[in-house]
């Protein structure tokens, strides 16, 4: 048998064992793509123009765990730092690949223009799905602050589709000036 009648019959055998093990068979040819890890999308959240990260917090303490510093943090391996003042004070943190995913979306999917005011920096709840990586704060959107007329109930409903199930903003309370975008632990 030459190796042109052995390759389909050994692709076919092993769909039929996947098939009765009721997995997936996959071959180099038909494959997905890997997905990309947490520093490469912190990468291109970084070079992505129309993403905002914020280089200072509110008080203007602690440029170690800004959003800009905590996806530099990311794109270099590390985790990100939070905040000294907050309730889970200078810890790394892996931010969760949903959630950079969601935040490069709003922008390359959507449209929006956003400025990103905290990811695990600044001040949170206690059990904040900040603290696990998982959510980011967004006060600008398409260079209008939030709670000015800016059109945070779209956005909102954007990050819904793209999996966050923890949406909170105008309305809600602690969430006047900033959307809150939190993806499942």
């Amino acid at each position: 048998m030459s190796v042109r009648t052995v390759a389909p019959r050994l692709i076919a055998g092993v769909a039929a064992l996947a098939a009765l093990m009721g997995t997936a068979a996959t071959t180099s040819a038909t494959a997905a793509p890997a997905a990309p890890n947490r520093a490469a999308l912190a990468k291109q959240i970084l070079g992505t123009k129309g993403i905002a990260p914020a280089t200072v917090h509110a008080g203007g303490r602690h440029a170690a765990s800004t959003a800009r510093q905590n996806l530099v943090d990311t794109a270099h391996g590390k985790g990100a730092l939070t905040s000294f003042w907050g309730d889970r004070p200078h810890r790394r943190v892996a931010l969760d690949t949903r959630m950079l995913n969601g935040m490069l979306k709003l922008r390359t999917q959507y449209g929006y223009r956003i400025a990103v005011s905290e990811i695990v920096g600044g001040d949170h709840s206690s059990r904040s799905r900040h603290y696990a990586g998982t959510a980011f704060d967004i006060n600008y959107i398409n260079g209008r602050h939030v709670g000015s007329g800016a059109p945070h109930r779209n956005l909102m409903a954007a990050c819904k589709k793209l999996g966050a199930t923890e949406v909170l903003g105008p309305g809600n309370a602690g969430h006047a000036t900033h959307v809150h975008c939190g993806w499942p632990r």
